[in-house]
């Protein structure tokens, strides 16, 4: 068993059909049939793309190596044939042709009886023939002592008897046989020199390394798995977390927009009040009292406006509103003031056009009264300028207090 499944990259042993998916396989080793029947779970079948290689269980006088729904009769083999004369088959592939006469004939011609492979006839007989056995050794009356059938247009199944010896060469030269019908599925089976036994040192040395280099590779592939899964956790965090935060400028209305543009503007180091929290709950006034903290005496006002289309101009003749209120209750006039707008929050960032497109007019007039609108796609290039040091905190507080009409980099 163990020399068996070392013969294929992947193998399993198995008991029942039912214990693998059998899409994820190529071939199949059995003394059982290809039809599998359990209380209660009904019949499991082998599926038509895999290849077998049937031999026969010695226990029984009839064995079922496949029956199809819709085939005329199965594919079985029968025990206690008489028959002294075997007959040879002509233009067998080599490798089988050798294995048949070095391994089998010499135990075939040594029995008193024989199983033979035939199509046993269904009951109740349908309208699909069975496939034909192939003989590779027969009765004088060509009935299949060992052969093949086709169970499919890319797949066949090899019969062989009880007492077959040497399975495992049996199933290396299917191996080499399917090469030729599946390459994709088979990609041939390593002749005689290239097994162990008929190495040279040096062969066996370089084979080893090849070895070590594998086991090295498939340790390093399992190592940056997982360093690719837990970075992979990290990155879903941490996009979480610019959903709430960072990339929340470019998508996020009303108050929540504003709690966010506080929040930016608190990391490049502004103080800022949320001048709703002292507003009586009637009085709509601006958003945000922003003050530099390098800056005492210095001080804008605020007003955060979230919008699915473009930005609007009314946001900014708000500001004669503001400012009078602010001058009537502190005796000065705020040194600027700042329309910040998240407009166009479905789209693309990228395929968003400038704030107030087509109102420069109103835009200068703005600026000129030491008015400042500020696109959150401009904040949000702003905040990831200094998060990645081209640009100090003091330098993007500068470049705000400075700026006037629409900021653009």
């Amino acid at each position: 068993m163990a020399e068996l499944l070392k013969l294929c990259p992947t193998s399993r042993y198995i008991k029942s059909l039912r214990q693998v998916r059998q899409a994820e396989w190529d071939i199949l080793v059995t003394d059982q049939g290809c039809e599998e029947s359990q209380q209660y779970l009904g019949v499991t079948r082998v599926d038509p793309h895999l290849f077998v290689v049937h031999r026969t269980p010695s226990d029984v006088f009839i064995f079922t190596a496949e029956q199809r729904p819709g085939w005329v009769s199965s594919i079985s083999a029968r025990s206690g044939v008489i028959c002294q004369e075997i007959q040879r088959m002509r233009n067998l592939p080599e490798r089988i042709a050798t294995l048949v006469h070095e391994k089998l004939e010499p135990v075939i011609v040594q029995r008193s009886s024989h199983w033979i492979f035939e199509h046993q006839r269904a009951s109740p007989p349908v309208s699909e023939p069975a496939p034909n056995i192939t003989p590779f050794i027969a009765t004088a009356d060509q009935a299949p002592l060992a052969g093949r059938y086709a169970r499919s247009h890319s797949s066949e199944a090899w019969l062989l008897p009880p007492d077959t010896p040497d399975l495992c060469a049996w199933v290396q030269a299917a191996l080499g046989e399917w090469n030729g019908l599946a390459p994709e599925r088979f990609p041939g089976v390593p002749d005689w020199s290239s097994r162990d036994a008929w190495l040279t040192q040096e062969e066996l040395t370089l084979k080893a390394q090849i070895a070590e280099v594998e086991r090295e590779r498939a340790e390093q592939l399992d190592r940056l798995q997982k360093v690719e899964a837990e970075l992979r956790s990290r990155l879903g965090v941490a996009r979480e977390s610019a959903d709430r935060y960072e990339r929340a400028l470019l998508t996020a209305q009303s108050d929540e927009l504003k709690q966010v543009v506080i929040r930016v503007l608190r990391e490049l180091g502004f103080t800022v009040i949320d001048a709703d929290d002292s507003a009586s709950p009637d009085d709509h006034l601006e958003d945000l009292h922003i003050k530099d903290p390098e800056h005492p005496t210095w001080i804008a006002l605020g007003e955060v406006k979230g919008y699915t289309r473009g930005a609007k101009t009314e946001g900014m003749t708000q500001f004669l509103r503001f400012n009078m209120r602010y001058t009537a209750r502190t005796g000065r006039n705020p040194d600027a003031c700042w329309y910040i707008v998240n407009q166009f929050a479905k789209r693309d960032p990228s395929t968003r056009q400038r704030a107030l497109h087509g109102k420069d007019e109103d835009v200068n007039a703005f600026g000129a009264a030491n008015g400042l609108l500020l696109d959150t796609v401009q904040l949000f290039r702003l905040l990831r300028m200094v998060r990645d040091g081209s640009l100090t905190e003091k330098a993007a507080r500068e470049l705000l207090r400075s700026a006037s009409g629409r900021l653009d980099f």
